[in-house]
C-alpha cells in the first residue's frame, strides 16, 4: 500500500496493524469508516471537480483549536464548500480532525459577532446597542487618550487572548505606551513550561514523532522521511489525542507504536483516550507528578552502572554540553538526608514516591529503569500537569534533567524542545521596538526616566520572573492597582483602567470566575467603574464580552491573513490566508489597528504616526510580510547538516529554494545567511507551506581536533549557551531583588528571599497527601479535583453542535435535557442552512462530573444524577455525574470551560448552564504558582452530595 505522494510504503501486515488501531480510537471520535478511504485518480477529481462547477481552492491554518493545522479550503461563489487537511503542511500531513472540518459551523454561525456594539445596561446583563464602526471606534479613542492623560498609557491592558494573529495589536498598544500586552500563555501552563526555559532556554519538550520530516540525504538530495525511531515514550498528566494542541502527537504516538515497536507509558489518575491505547497506564495521584520525577531521578542516579548495558542509564557525554551538573546533583542529593513531615520517609526515595503518589515501588522503579534503559525515550509533561500546579516548577526541572542526562535531547526518537528549533517570526511587525521610549514618571516628588518597558506590571511589580506575564492576577491589580517594585522607575503606582480582551475568555478560564466578575463590576466610591473601559475584540459573543463596554466583531479565522508555526520539531511555517471576505460587518486585525490608531492620531496622540501603521500597512498582505522577513531565522546546526554548502553555526534568513540554491549573501561578521525573503506571495505559490530541511544533535557538533562533539552553542538560548543546571536565567531577577531588598510575593510564600540558583523544592497546595497545612482537609474532602480538555477551543467553539455529538471521556457526554436552538446545519442539497432544531434529551454532548464507580456507589450515585461538588472556601457547582471505571478513586474530573456556560454567544451549550459544572467556580482564586504567578487550575479538594 502506497501513500498518496509514494514516498513511504506499508507492509499488509503493518497496514492491518494501524487499521486495527484507528478502528480501537472509534470511541474518541473517528469511526470505523475512516478505513473506507482509497486514492482518487485524475479522472474521478475531474469528474467531481466538474460537478462542483467554479471552485477555488485555498491554503490556510485552522483556529479551531490551538494545534492550528496546515487546512485546505474549498471555495464556491463566495462561500466554504468543503474543508480538507493540507498534505504540504508535515505538521498535520493533510489530516483534518472533526473539530478542522467543523469550522463551517464556526464562519457561519448565527450566533456570532456581526457588527460592533456598544453598552447599555450594566456589565453583565448583555445589554448592547449596534453601533457603526466610526461610532465604536471613537467611543474607544476618547477613551484612551483620556486614560492616557490622566493616569499614563501603562494603565491600560492589551490582552491578545488564545488564539494568534495577535501581532498587529501588540504593534497599536505599544506604540501607544503600554508594556502591558499579553497572550493566553500566561494562564497555559507556565510551570510546565520553567524547566525547558531555564535549562534550555526554550518552553515546550515534546516526542520526535512529527512525520514526515525534510531530510537531506547522502546523495545531497531532500526527501521526506516517515522513519519513526521512539522506542519509549511517557506522556505525564498529558492527552494528546484529545489535547491535540500538537497533532502530529495524536498520529506520530500510533505510528511509533505500530511502525518501530514504541512503548508507550500514560501517566494520569484518568484513563483516558491516549491511555486507553497505551501499553501501560499508570493512575497516579493527582498533583504528584514531581514526586513521581523525583524518585525517577534518585533511582537513575543510585544504580546507574556504565559496566552493566541493561543498567547504563545515564549517557555523561552530557556533561560536554552543559555547566552546573555537579552543584544541580549536590543540591538534589541534600534531600536525601530529609525527612518528609508527611510520611516520615527519606524524600525522593521509592518509599517515599508510592506513600504518595499511590503507586507502588515495583512500579516507579519500573518505569525509572525503562526510562533509563531505553533509547531512545522521551519524557512528556502535560498542561494538567504538572502545569497546573502550584508546584509544577520542580517537576519541569527534573523532566528536563532526566531527559537531558540519559542522552534523549534531540536525538532521533528522543525528546525535541520545539519552542527552540521552529520559526522565528514576527520581527519588527509587533512594535517592540516601542518599548524602548523614554518616559519620566513622578515618583515621591521627584521626576524620574526610564523606558515604556520599565512600566511592566509584572517584570518590574510583583512577579519578575513571569516572562508571560500574569493574567491570572489581573483581578487583584483591577482593584488594588499596581506598584512597581524594581528598575529605574520603581515606586511609580498607577491603576488599571483599561482593559482590552482580545479572543480571550477570561471569565470562565482566567482563574476563579466570580473573583473575575467581581473585578471587573467594581466600582469606586463615586458609583464608577473601577476599570473604566472594557474593550471585548472577537468573532465570537463569550461570556468576558457581556462585561464590555464595546464589542468589535473580528474576522473570523477564514476572513484573514497571519501565520502559523505550532512547535513543530524544526522550521515549517504555514500561512492563514484569507479564504472568504469578512462576514457581516467584521473586519480583519490590520484593519482594526489602523482605524483605531488614526483615530488616537486624530485626537492628538502624537504617539501614532501614519509611516507606522495606515501608510506603512496598506493591506494585510503588508503586514505579514514584515512577520516573514525574519524567517526561520535559527542557526545552522544539526545532522544531517540542513545545508552542507553553508556554514554551521550561522543564523538562517530566507526561502527554503534559496537556501538550497545558493541564493544568499553571507555576513561572516554577524554570521548571518540571508537568502530570498520569504513572502505571501511565495507561500500561496507553495500551497501555502515553507519548510526547511530536519536535522538532529542540534546541540552539539563533532570537533575533529578533539575528536568527540562539543556543544554547537548554536540552539541553546541559556546565558552560557549550554544546558544549565545552575540556573542563570534567574540572575537578572536576583540582581532586581538585591537592589531593593523587595521579595517578590511568590516568593516570600514559598520561604525563599531570592530565586534559586538550581535545583529546588517545595510542596504544591490543597493536597493533603502531600502537604501537612491541608492534611486537616482529608476526612471532610475526601476527593481531588482534576480538569481535562474536551474536543473544542476551550471555551471558542461550544457553539459548534457537531462537536457536541462526540463523547470524551465522561466528562463530555449526552446527558442534555431536551432544548431548541437556531443553528447552521446541513440541509437535504447538502448545503449549510440557518434552522431551528430540537436536541432531544441523551442527544447533546454537555459538560458533566466524571467520578470513579466504587466512589459513587458509595454515594448512591448513577450515571445522569444530579450532584453538587463543593471545596473548603465555600464555592459549590452543581453537574451530572457520569459513572466511570476510567478514574483513579478519590478523584473528580471535569471537562474545562464546559460548564456553567452563561452567555447566548456559545449557542446550544448555553441551555445547559443550570446543570453542567464551572471547574473555574472552585479554583482558590488566592492560589498563584509562586514563580510565575500562574492560576492552580489543579489543586483543589472537594466534597461530593447528592441533589
Amino acid at each position: 500500500m502506497s501513500s498518496k505522494n509514494n514516498s513511504f510504503s506499508l507492509s499488509r501486515r503493518n497496514f492491518l496493524k494501524i487499521s486495527a488501531a484507528v478502528t480501537a480510537t472509534a470511541g474518541m471520535g473517528f469511526g470505523a469508516n475512516m478505513l473506507n478511504i482509497k486514492e482518487v485518480s485524475a479522472e474521478e477529481s475531474e469528474k467531481l471537480a466538474n460537478s462542483l462547477g467554479n471552485v477555488e481552492v485555498k491554503y490556510t491554518a485552522d483556529v479551531m483549536c490551538p494545534s492550528e493545522c496546515g487546512m485546505e479550503m474549498w471555495v464556491k461563489d463566495g462561500r466554504i464548500i468543503k474543508i480538507y487537511g493540507n498534505e504540504s503542511c508535515p505538521f498535520n500531513d493533510g489530516a483534518c480532525c472533526a473539530k478542522g472540518a467543523s469550522g463551517m459551523q464556526l464562519v457561519y454561525s448565527p450566533d456570532r459577532n456581526k457588527y460592533p456594539l456598544i453598552r447599555e445596561g450594566e456589565r453583565g446583563e448583555g445589554k448592547f446597542r449596534r453601533a457603526t464602526w466610526e461610532e465604536a471606534i471613537d467611543y474607544i479613542g476618547k477613551k484612551l487618550v483620556d486614560i492616557k492623560k490622566t493616569y499614563g498609557p501603562e494603565s491600560v491592558i492589551m490582552d491578545a487572548g488564545d488564539v494568534t494573529d495577535r501581532d498587529q495589536y501588540y504593534r497599536l498598544f505599544h506604540a501607544f505606551g503600554t508594556p502591558n500586552c499579553v497572550e493566553h500563555g500566561s494562564i497555559c501552563d507556565t510551570p510546565r513550561r520553567h524547566g525547558p526555559k531555564l535549562m534550555l532556554g526554550g518552553k515546550r519538550i515534546e516526542p520526535d514523532v512529527m512525520r514526515p520530516v525534510l531530510v537531506r540525504q547522502p546523495d545531497g538530495s531532500l526527501k521526506k522521511d516517515y522513519t519513526y525511531y521512539s522506542k519509549l515514550i511517557i506522556y505525564v498528566g498529558w492527552n494528546p489525542f484529545v489535547a491535540t494542541r500538537i497533532n502530529y502527537e495524536s498520529r506520530g504516538t500510533v505510528g511509533a507504536k505500530v511502525e518501530n515497536g514504541c512503548k508507550v507509558i500514560v501517566v494520569d489518575p484518568a484513563h483516558t483516550n491516549t491511555a486507553s491505547q497505551a501499553d501501560q497506564w499508570l493512575p497516579i495521584r493527582p498533583g504528584t507528578d514531581g514526586d513521581l520525577f523525583a524518585a525517577m531521578l534518585r533511582y537513575i542516579l543510585e544504580n546507574d552502572n556504565q559496566s552493566n548495558p541493561f543498567r547504563k542509564y545515564i549517557d555523561w557525554s552530557f556533561k560536554d554540553l552543559s555547566v552546573g551538573w555537579d552543584e544541580f546533583d549536590t543540591e538534589f542529593k541534600a534531600w536525601w538526608g530529609k525527612t518528609d513531615p508527611i510520611n516520615g520517609k527519606s524524600y525522593f526515595s521509592l518509599e517515599w514516591a508510592a506513600d504518595r503518589t499511590g503507586l507502588s515501588k515495583e512500579q516507579i522503579a519500573e518505569v525509572a529503569h525503562e526510562f533509563g534503559s531505553t533509547k531512545p525515550a522521551a519524557l512528556v509533561w502535560g498542561m494538567q500537569s504538572p502545569g497546573h500546579h502550584f508546584n509544577g516548577y520542580p517537576a519541569s526541572i527534573i523532566g528536563t534533567a532526566l531527559n537531558i542526562i540519559t542522552g534523549n535531547i534531540d536525538v532521533p526518537g528522543g525528546a525535541i524542545d520545539t519552542e527552540l528549533v521552529k520559526c522565528d517570526k514576527g520581527g519588527d511587525a509587533k512594535g517592540s521596538n516601542f518599548k524602548k521610549k523614554k518616559v519620566k514618571r513622578a515618583v515621591d516628588g521627584i521626576e524620574v526616566e526610564g523606558e515604556v518597558e520599565h512600566l511592566h506590571m509584572d517584570l518590574y511589580g510583583d512577579w519578575p520572573a513571569a516572562w508571560d506575564d500574569v493574567v491570572g492576577d489581573y483581578p487583584r491589580r483591577f482593584r488594588e492597582g499596581v506598584t512597581l517594585n524594581y528598575g529605574p522607575l520603581k515606586g511609580h503606582k498607577y491603576p488599571i483602567k483599561g482593559f482590552m480582551i482580545r479572543t480571550g475568555n477570561p471569565v470562565m478560564t482566567g482563574g476563579n470566575t466570580k473573583d473575575w466578575i467581581d473585578a471587573l463590576t467594581a466600582k469606586d466610591s463615586s458609583g464608577n467603574y473601577k476599570v473604566e473601559l472594557v474593550v471585548n475584540i472577537d468573532t465570537l459573543y463569550l461570556e468576558t464580552g457581556m462585561y464590555a463596554d464595546v464589542i468589535l466583531p473580528e474576522a473570523s479565522y477564514a476572513e484573514r491573513m497571519s501565520l502559523s508555526d505550532v512547535y513543530p520539531s524544526h522550521q515549517v511555517l504555514w500561512l492563514r490566508d484569507r479564504v472568504i471576505n469578512p462576514l457581516h460587518e467584521s473586519k480583519c486585525p490590520t484593519d482594526i489597528m489602523n482605524m483605531l490608531a488614526k483615530k488616537l492620531s486624530d485626537l492628538g496622540d502624537a504617539d501614532f504616526k501614519a509611516s507606522d501603521f495606515w501608510d506603512k500597512y496598506n493591506s494585510e498582505e503588508d503586514f505579514v510580510n514584515e512577520m516573514l522577513a525574519p524567517a526561520p531565522g535559527r542557526n545552522h546546526a544539526g545532522e544531517p547538516v540542513p545545508y552542507p554548502h553553508l556554514p554551521l553555526g550561522y543564523k538562517l534568513q530566507g526561502t527554503p529554494d534559496s537556501l538550497d540554491a545558493g541564493r544568499v549573501t553571507i555576513d561572516h561578521e554577524k554570521k548571518v545567511v540571508k537568502g530570498e525573503l520569504l513572502t505571501v506571495d511565495w507561500m500561496r505559490k507553495n500551497k501555502g507551506v515553507a519548510v526547511w530541511p530536519m536535522s538532529w544533535n542540534r546541540f552539539k557538533v563533532f570537533d575533529k581536533e578533539a575528536g568527540k562533539y562539543v556543544a554547537s552553542k548554536a540552539v541553546a538560548k541559556t546565558n552560557s549557551k549550554l544546558f544549565e543546571f545552575t540556573f542563570s536565567g534567574y540572575e537578572k531577577y536576583n540582581k532586581l531583588i538585591s537592589e531593593t531588598s523587595i521579595i517578590p510575593r511568590g516568593l516570600k510564600e514559598i520561604g525563599y528571599d531570592k530565586y534559586p540558583n538550581t535545583f529546588y523544592w517545595f510542596e504544591t497546595k490543597w493536597n493533603p497527601y502531600t502537604n501537612t497545612e491541608y492534611a486537616k482537609y482529608k476526612d471532610e474532602y475526601p476527593f481531588q479535583l482534576i480538569c481535562g480538555r474536551v474536543h473544542h477551543a476551550m471555551t471558542g467553539t461550544q457553539m459548534v453542535p457537531w462537536l457536541s455529538e462526540t463523547p470524551v471521556e465522561g466528562t463530555w457526554m449526552p446527558l442534555n435535557n431536551s432544548f431548541k436552538h437556531k443553528i447552521i446545519d446541513m440541509n437535504a442539497k447538502g448545503e449549510l442552512e440557518e434552522v431551528e432544531k430540537e436536541f432531544k434529551t441523551g442527544t447533546f454532548c454537555v459538560g458533566t462530573i466524571a467520578i470513579n464507580a466504587s466512589d459513587a456507589k458509595a454515594l448512591g450515585l448513577k450515571t445522569g444524577d444530579l450532584a453538587i461538588l463543593e471545596n473548603p472556601l465555600g464555592a459549590q457547582e452543581k453537574g451530572k455525574v457520569y459513572v466511570t471505571e476510567g478514574m483513579r478513586p478519590g478523584t473528580i474530573k471535569l471537562g474545562f470551560g464546559t460548564g456553567g456556560r452563561f452567555s447566548p454567544g456559545i449557542g446550544p451549550t448555553s441551555k445547559n448552564k443550570d446543570y453542567t459544572p464551572n471547574h473555574s467556580g472552585l479554583v482558590d482564586p488566592n492560589a498563584h504558582s509562586p514563580i510565575m504567578g500562574m492560576p492552580c487550575y489543579a489543586d483543589m479538594i472537594i466534597k461530593v452530595k447528592k441533589v
